[in-house]
């Protein structure tokens, strides 16, 4: 399993908005991601989606 920022429960992945037209909308990734970390002490901070999580790394939970 590999641990990233995109997969902890502090982190929301970034999109921004592709394509709109009148029926749809497209999103991509930005390629960031907030975190909210207990270590920031209620900050947020924005990093790359590629980094390696840190010590308060936690799992999100998967839906079904």
């Amino acid at each position: 399993m590999d641990k990233d920022c995109k997969t902890c429960q502090h982190g929301a992945v970034l999109y921004q908005q592709k394509k709109e037209d009148r029926f749809s909308n497209a999103y991509t990734p930005t390629g960031f991601v907030r975190c909210s970390g207990p270590r920031y002490k209620g900050r947020v901070y924005f990093c790359r989606d590629s980094r390696k999580a840190c010590d308060d790394y936690k799992q999100k939970e998967r839906r079904t």
